[in-house]
């Protein structure tokens, strides 16, 4: 990581929320921030603009959405707050409930702890937010209650796909959203599919800060954005009056990199379980909203989700789950796969135990199995060098059940990666463990109605491969048979 000039921002000792403001005349919500010195003081002003609702909310609605927002408010702050990441955080305009006083220190101790690795910054370890304390809501709306539509968070990926899918096919009619910086034409036709209510959301970062990170005046590196992205769709949901927030976010990220002082690293920590649980907690007690987010894919791992994936072709030619691919040239964003990150890689190994071969390389443009070029990275997937790499990608248990089937498949055997690797791999996944990668276990605060949607496809995929492997048996592996769902 390339270091700044330390005494570049020696006085700035606090960060601190002097307020927000939302309009919902036009859909506007404005988060202030600012870096505290002795004798120097950086503003920042990050605008999320929310599509308007029809009918003005009530009075009640736009009180919980102020709840909401403010707790967006601090997530979107440690974008701002790595920038310099003072020893100091000062909530000052926000007075937080107790479970979201918790939420909002793990947020920044936990959901920073990547960025706190890469710059030797410990304190952000140990990081305390100063400010006052307010009582629980009293009050309380189930977001489930009623008729009212779940709102699906649509990123691109599998992931998002596949829960769209189950709540489709179940007879749930969702909404979706989309929180990008400018329209994304791959995105929008994903949630045209849903055939419901669309939400684009756009968030506009402060030039200032873009302008410090572009002349290396200021730090950049990973923030927990699954926290924010939840937020803003919970917010949008209070908006338009809609149900539940239904993330998709799976079983796998709990796994983490490293340990470093003593803490878990992990890259995908506000995809996981404990953020979940602790933003749930924060929504209810600060906000007075229960059941307004959780995560359909959460009992099951990425290997389980690429297996729902492959049963349907319908987004074969809009699935993209690469980041690098979506910081490309707007006019350019037709490239869905940059064929050189860690998730790119990770993702065409997942689903290829799954998937015929020709069609896997039509969704990705090469076949990254069959270049020489990718084995030292998938050697890293693997276990094999270093750390599980810092990107959303399953476990290295996973990746070796995936690789394991391959190389039993006739179909890749002859792939030069997995050739190259077989040799490698000393130690193979168990039974035991390929039972417990590709097991499904009910997701842990989806409510019922939901959970069975998920289980209702699930055994669908399951009727299909048992005749789908009896067609294919020299094509793709015989993987169908150790797939398994517990809690039907």
């Amino acid at each position: 990581m390339d270091r700044l000039d330390e005494d570049r921002w020696a006085d700035i000792h606090t960060f601190r929320h002097p307020g927000l403001r939302f309009d919902p005349t036009t859909g506007a919500a404005e988060f202030d921030y600012t870096m505290q010195g002795s004798s120097e003081q950086l503003t920042f002003t990050d605008v999320i603009s929310f599509p308007v609702p029809e009918h003005t909310p009530d009075s009640d609605t736009l009180a919980t959405l102020h709840r909401v927002l403010e707790l967006l408010y601090v997530a979107v702050g440690t974008i701002y707050y790595k920038s310099i990441a003072p020893r100091s955080v000062a909530l000052d305009t926000v007075r937080l409930a107790p479970a979201a006083q918790r939420w909002a220190e793990q947020l920044y101790r936990r959901g920073l702890a990547e960025f706190a690795y890469r710059w030797s910054l410990p304190h952000v370890l140990e990081l305390d937010l100063v400010g006052e304390r307010t009582e629980p809501r009293r009050r309380h709306y189930d977001r489930t209650s009623g008729d009212r539509h779940p709102l699906v968070a649509i990123g691109g990926g599998k992931d998002s796909a596949v829960s769209l899918e189950a709540l489709r096919k179940a007879g749930f009619q969702p909404a979706t959203f989309v929180v990008e910086r400018r329209p994304t034409p791959l995105l929008g036709e994903m949630m045209s599919r849903a055939g419901g209510l669309a939400l684009p959301i756009s968030r506009t970062v402060d030039g200032r800060l873009t302008h410090l990170l572009s002349t290396n005046s200021a730090r950049i590196g990973h923030v927990p954005v699954t926290a924010i992205n939840s937020l803003i769709g919970v917010a949008a949901a209070t908006l338009h009056g809609l149900g539940p927030v239904v993330m998709s976010n799976e079983r796998s990220a709990d796994e983490g990199n490293l340990v470093w002082y003593g803490r878990e690293v992990n890259h995908q920590w506000s995809k996981g379980l404990e953020a979940e649980e602790l933003l749930r907690g924060a929504l209810s007690d600060h906000a007075g909203l229960d059941n307004a987010c959780f995560s359909l894919l959460r009992g099951v791992s990425e290997l389980h989700i690429a297996r729902l994936f492959a049963a349907t072709s319908s987004y074969d030619n809009t699935v993209t789950s690469c980041n690098y691919a979506f910081r490309v040239s707007y006019q350019q964003r037709g490239e869905r796969w940059c064929h050189e990150c860690a998730k790119c890689r990770f993702v065409f190994l997942a689903l290829a135990p799954f998937m015929d071969r020709a069609r896997l390389v039509g969704i990705f443009g090469q076949d990254l199995l069959d270049d020489d070029r990718h084995v030292e990275g998938y050697r890293e997937l693997l276990g094999l060098t270093g750390h599980k790499p810092f990107e959303c990608v399953g476990g290295i248990t996973e990746s070796r059940v995936a690789l394991q089937r391959l190389v039993d498949a006739p179909s890749w055997s002859g792939a030069r990666v997995v050739g190259a690797l077989r040799t490698e791999l000393l130690e193979w996944p168990t039974k035991r463990e390929v039972a417990a990668v590709l097991a499904a276990e009910r997701p842990r605060f989806a409510p019922p109605a939901y959970a069975r949607a998920l289980s209702a496809m699930q055994a669908a995929v399951v009727r299909d491969a048992g005749y789908f492997q009896r067609k294919c048996t020299k094509t793709l592996p015989k993987f169908f048979g150790s797939f398994s769902t517990r809690w039907y």
